[in-house]
């Protein structure tokens, strides 16, 4: 059995067709080619107008906006083809604004027996996120919603049984023509075409290249006809595709179509060219209830009410051809100097020579002609130019929801700006939104099918150390800091938490902290220097946390040291005066005054010493110095 995850690889702008694994049952009843094909044809022609629209989206979005005939007519008229691309810094701030929002899984137990395993099926699924960069990936399927018009990612696995998540490039990417739903949930099949070297699907399907070189040979794909819109690279002059076929006989390429589609309810898989069958079967791939499900999550911005799909782009281009051409007439009209005649005795000059004249920075206009006024039309065109750019900036995200304000207000009011314009865009982030969720509900599905065998993953959402936790252990066994004892018995719900940027509430905070500290001195000695750095939004104060703890230790290590050091030389003295005050006693009724005056000696010495221990030993009182010196 060979599994597929299609996309791109970074070799020489193909994407390799998935590694094999074994696990999935080939299917006995060989699918009806020609009915396969007829789907490819017909999602093919039904959405042509639709994929010319995207083309045209994708012209507009990489500043490619005047066609061949308005090029060659302003050459013609001398006037300048000014682009003034308005719809990339639109669409890249939307897309922008998902940068800065936090979105993560969170699996939810469904008893509460299952708490510990829901926080394993979170850590597997941040575990996978991180392993796809799945984060790169969701902005560029966002991308493929706001441009085209639709997006689309495979959820599968590698050689290595890895949970992969790949983007389906829209070009390489067909559906249901009939299907409604922006989700294409009601579509009845859902596939790729990708443009594959000859040598590269015989690596894959060995028992299979002798069908692909006769293909090759024969330059037939079974009448399959090229479309400009599936095609990688444009096709130019006699080469790839001149003889009308899904067939690229000089550079030996052909087109692999792989196709998932229901059939009596259940969801099969076929990978087929035009002329042969390369593999076939139920998807081998299954929902988390274990049943056979198409791991290809796709979803379109809008839906027309003929079915077919637009980006945002699409309502962008008409302000953008306003501004485009208003400009150029601008700048043509301060170029251009126009002249009338004003008086009979104009006729006297030729034409050409009061154009000359006026034409040149010290000419003389000659008597009876005059400069029209070009003003008006000027303004005119500036104060129109100015409403489509206003058009265009509604459109995509406002000042404020990128922080654009002039106002410096507070950081909960900025947030508090910046959710209310994100309304107009609602319907575009709910659509990625919802995407995602299913991503990840495809990732747990993929996680529970193919990982069977004890393993351990990595979780690095822990800033001070990464998290090993034990997959399939026997008896939940095999980490300290989590286990699951089956992958596959772990039932859960999958949510996505979204949090929007709180930076500046953040710094807000901490800054009316800082506040409160600096206005009395009996806070400052309340709140350690550690808490504050904690509270900060500092980058790496992890590190600067843990440089502070290593210096509070060491410190606190020199000063137990001292203090051992003063408490045996305390010590030590105390002994020497007490074996020296017995030895007084003992002689003090034989030498009478003398010894009397030996234990005054006694008794000063002993105060010297009590002074030594001072600041190692407490208690003394004042009465008891009194005595002492009585």
């Amino acid at each position: 059995m060979k599994a597929t995850g299609w996309g791109d690889d970074g070799m020489d702008g193909e994407s390799a067709m998935a590694t094999k694994h074994t696990g999935a049952k080939e299917s006995g009843a060989t699918p009806d080619l020609q009915k396969l094909k007829r789907y490819f044809s017909e999602a093919e022609q039904m959405t042509s107008e639709a994929r010319g629209r995207a083309l045209r989206a994708m012209d507009y979005f990489d500043s490619d906006q005047f066609s061949a005939a308005e090029l060659a007519l302003l050459r013609e008229r001398r006037q300048p083809p000014v682009v003034i691309n308005r719809i990339k810094p639109a669409i890249n701030g939307i897309i922008g604004v998902t940068e800065r929002t936090q979105a993560d899984p969170r699996a939810w137990p469904r008893n509460p027996a299952d708490a510990d395993s829901a926080d394993v099926a979170t850590d597997v699924l941040r575990y996978i996120a991180d392993f796809n960069r799945f984060k790169r990936v969701k902005q560029d399927c966002f991308k493929d919603l706001l441009v085209p018009g639709s997006m689309a990612a495979l959820v599968g696995v590698d050689g290595d049984l890895e949970v992969t998540v790949t983007q389906i490039r829209w070009e390489e990417f067909f559906h249901d023509p009939r299907a409604r739903r922006p989700d294409f949930k009601d579509a009845r099949y859902l596939g790729i075409a990708k443009w594959m070297y000859a040598d590269d699907a015989e690596a894959i399907y060995p028992e299979k290249a002798r069908e692909i070189g006769e293909a090759l040979q024969s330059g037939s794909a079974g009448g399959m006809a090229a479309s400009a819109a599936f095609q990688d690279r444009p096709l130019i002059g006699a080469g790839a595709g001149a003889s009308g076929t899904w067939i690229d006989a000089r550079m030996r390429r052909l087109l692999v179509i792989e196709i998932y589609y229901r059939e009596a309810g259940d969801w099969m898989r076929c990978v087929f060219t035009g002329s042969d069958i390369l593999e076939s079967g139920p998807s081998p791939y299954v929902d988390h209830r274990g049943r056979p499900d198409c791991p290809i999550e796709a979803h379109s911005a809008y839906v027309k009410q003929d079915n077919s799909r637009y980006g945002a782009v699409w309502d962008m281009i008409g302000p953008q051809d306003e501004i485009n051409k208003r400009r150029s007439k601008s700048i043509h009209l301060l170029n251009v100097t126009r002249l009338q005649a004003v008086e009979a005795s104009a006729s006297d000059v030729d034409a050409d020579t009061a154009r000359a004249e006026a034409a040149r920075p010290d000419g003389v206009i000659p008597f009876g002609w005059a400069l029209v006024n070009n003003v008006a039309e000027f303004q005119g065109n500036r104060e129109m130019m100015a409403e489509a750019k206003a058009e265009i900036e509604r459109m995509g995200p406002s000042p404020a929801i990128l922080g654009r304000n002039e106002h410096d207000d507070s950081g909960r009011a900025l947030l508090a700006r910046q959710q209310s314009g994100l309304v107009e865009l609602a319907n575009l982030y709910g659509a990625l939104e919802d995407w995602e969720l299913r991503i990840y509900r495809q990732m747990w599905a993929r996680a529970k099918q193919f990982w069977t065998a004890p393993r351990f993953i990595r979780v690095t959402d822990d800033e001070n150390a990464p998290r090993f936790v034990g997959l399939n252990q026997a008896g939940g066994q095999g980490s300290d800091q989590g286990a699951a004892s089956s992958l596959a018995e772990i039932d859960v719900d999958i949510e996505v938490d979204s949090q929007a940027e709180t930076g500046t509430v953040q710094q807000e905070a901490f800054n009316e902290l800082m506040r409160l500290v600096g206005s009395s001195a009996a806070y400052q000695q309340q709140v350690p220097l550690a808490t504050l750095i904690q509270l900060s939004p500092i980058p790496h104060k992890r590190g600067l946390l843990d440089t502070l703890n290593q210096a509070a230790q060491a410190q606190s290590a020199r000063a137990d040291q001292e203090a051992q050091m003063g408490q045996a030389m305390a010590q030590a003295k105390l002994a020497e005066l007490q074996a020296r005050t017995a030895e007084i006693q003992a002689k003090a009724p034989l030498h009478g005054a003398t010894g009397f005056a030996k234990t005054l000696d006694a008794l000063t010495y002993a105060k010297s010493v009590r002074a030594d221990r001072t600041g190692f030993e407490t208690g003394e009182t004042a009465q008891e110095s009194d005595q002492e010196n009585r």
